[in-house]
This record gives structure tokens, sequence and C-alpha cells, in this order.
């Protein structure tokens, strides 16, 4: 079976920007989008994160090389299947084949595109480093993705009505009256 779903790879040159600068912002982008970010070199980054739509891992690679006056900027970016897609994509195509086909296909998609966006916004991270060389915006993480346990939901509050002819309490999306039947 194929557990590699596919490798993207680009490569730009980026002006009026230093390695350790682009390392720099390559490692606050990918944090930024809650990659675990290790450095096996000091010009190479690496990061994964779990897709949990389709049970991927995704990986990112980045390494700055001097070029000229510029610098280099090298992104690998690879999606895989993890041990747990890889069952549900067996079970799923053994149970319902034509659907898993239909739904893998779009899922797959929607993941090409998701990536896709994730590379570019990168870029335009990249380029605009070295007149604003702060963190991106971090995407607003539910308490459960920040290690933090969660924090109680109160209830909805209802407005209670009642009703016109026997003043008994209402539903507030009831249509009619549960203690005598009129329609509101």
């Amino acid at each position: 079976m194929i557990k590699n779903l596919f490798t993207k790879r680009d490569r730009r040159p980026v002006a009026g920007i230093t390695k350790e600068q682009a390392m720099q912002a390559a490692s606050w982008y990918w944090r930024s989008r809650q990659f675990g970010v290790d450095f096996p070199s000091p010009y190479t980054l690496s990061g994964e994160q779990y897709y949990s739509k389709l049970g991927l891992r995704q990986s990112v690679i980045v390494t700055a090389n001097e070029e000229g006056p510029n610098v280099s900027v090298d992104v690998q970016f690879s999606a895989e299947l993890t041990d747990t897609g890889t069952v549900v994509g067996i079970v799923g195509a053994i149970v319902l084949l034509p659907v898993t086909v239909a739904v893998g296909a779009v899922s797959y998609l929607e993941y090409d595109k998701d990536a896709q966006h994730l590379i570019n916004d990168f870029w335009s991270y990249i380029y605009a480093f070295p007149k604003n060389p702060r963190p991106p915006e971090a995407a607003q993480l539910p308490p459960w993705a920040q290690g933090q346990p969660p924090q109680p939901v109160a209830p909805p509050q209802q407005i209670l009505r009642s009703c016109p002819k026997c003043s008994g309490a209402i539903d507030p999306d009831s249509a009619y009256c549960k203690h005598c039947g009129k329609k509101l």
C-alpha cells in the first residue's frame, strides 16, 4: 500500500534576509500552524503535524542557503498516511468501496488545496519578513490543543414564554403549547 500521498517541493530566492532570519521566520511560521519544529542543523528545520481529517502526518523540511546576494529557501512539504489512517481506509474500502473512493477523492482534493494554501501562505510570510520581522498571527486553538483542560460551557439561556391561553410555560422552539395544545 502506498503510504506517501505526495511531496511538494519549492525553492525560491529571498532578498533582504539572512539565513538566520530565514530560519527564524520559518520556525515562527510553522510553529504558529501547530507543527512540532526541530533543527537537525543550524540552517535546516523539520516539522511534523497530524492532520486529523484524513489521518495524515504532514511533514515540512525548510533549508536556507546563501545564493549570491540572496538567501535561497527550499521547502519540502509531504503527507503520508498514518497507521490509523491506513486501517480506516482499508475498512472503508472493504465496507463501502464506491462511497469511500468518492469521499476519499473529495477529501484528498480538499487536503491538497489546504496544503497548497499553507505553502503559499508561508511564502507570503517569508517575503514580508524583512520588512516586518514579527511572529505571524497564530490560529486560535481550542483549550484541548493547548494542553489545557476544556473549560465548562454554560448552557444557552432559554427565554421562557407562556401560553396566552393557559399561561403554561412554553419551550422557545415550540409551535404548540404542551399543556393545552394551542397553536402559537
